[in-house]
């Protein structure tokens, strides 16, 4: 009678148990599908001809306000692993990108990086790379060796897609995926569209150029329901005061 009891005892807490564990997962499933702030950045710099450009000082400002306010920023994989294939993504999950490749991600973004500890990608224009005022091959080689910076693509020669023939689109996508796993040793999956612009035919060619997520410059947080090749980010211009800042994070 007691040997019954116990068994009993131990399907019930299994039951339990099993049910408490199910409803976690489903919370920490739906957690891991919630919008993700992915914030665009072009130039770190006091360069007041360009109008993408933010000065360094407000530039560590954000960051050191991401840190202190508990945003933990994560690599578009982290991302892809989180909403594709059901890996728990760290509480509020945000994903700093910065386009084009200029030199001063090195010079100035990068040590306000290194002293945050807050992740970044840059999406290069590979046919820019070691031209005046854009990165070298060895100050990514360098940014990526301290695993806090990634690099991904923009294409070749930043060339609007939706105006190149399917050809010459799939030369820009496959040959700046080549010269990045040249370089860098590791395969670009992840597109940025210059200038932000895309058709049914260059989504088509991102996924056959073997890319696995792609951004778009819309406005609002990214949401598994823009899909893969879709994703919205949020634009942050240098003349954005902290405020101002804090409200563009809440964008949906």
């Amino acid at each position: 009678m007691k040997t019954s009891l116990v068994g009993l005892s131990l399907i019930i807490l299994c039951l339990v148990s099993g049910n408490l564990q199910g409803g976690l997962f489903v919370q920490n499933r739906a957690a891991a599908l919630s919008p993700v702030p992915i914030l665009l950045y072009h130039s770190v710099s006091t360069d007041k001809d360009n109008p993408l450009m933010i000065e360094p000082t407000r530039f560590e400002e954000q960051m050191n306000y991401l840190k202190k306010e508990g945003y933990h920023s994560i690599t578009f994989k982290e991302l892809q692993e989180g909403w594709y294939n059901g890996r728990a993504l760290p509480p509020k999950p945000i994903i700093i990108t910065l386009d084009d490749g200029y030199e001063d991600n090195y010079s100035a973004a990068y040590p306000i990086l290194l002293r945050t500890g807050m992740k970044a990608t840059i999406f290069a224009v590979t046919g820019s790379m070691g031209s005046p005022g854009r990165l070298t091959w060895n100050q990514l080689h360098t940014m990526e060796s301290s695993g806090l910076i990634d690099i991904q693509s923009h294409t070749v020669t930043h060339s609007n897609l939706t105006k190149l023939s399917d050809k010459e689109k799939m030369k820009e996508l496959v040959n700046s995926r080549n010269e990045i796993l040249h370089k860098l040793g590791h395969s670009a999956d992840v597109l940025a569209y210059p200038y932000g612009f895309y058709d049914r035919r260059s989504i088509d060619a991102v996924q056959k150029a073997g890319y696995q997520l792609a951004v778009i410059t819309e406005p609002g947080a990214a949401n598994v329901k823009q899909g893969r090749f879709k994703l919205h980010r949020i634009l942050i211009t240098g003349d954005l005061l902290l405020d101002q800042f804090k409200r563009k994070l809440t964008e949906l």
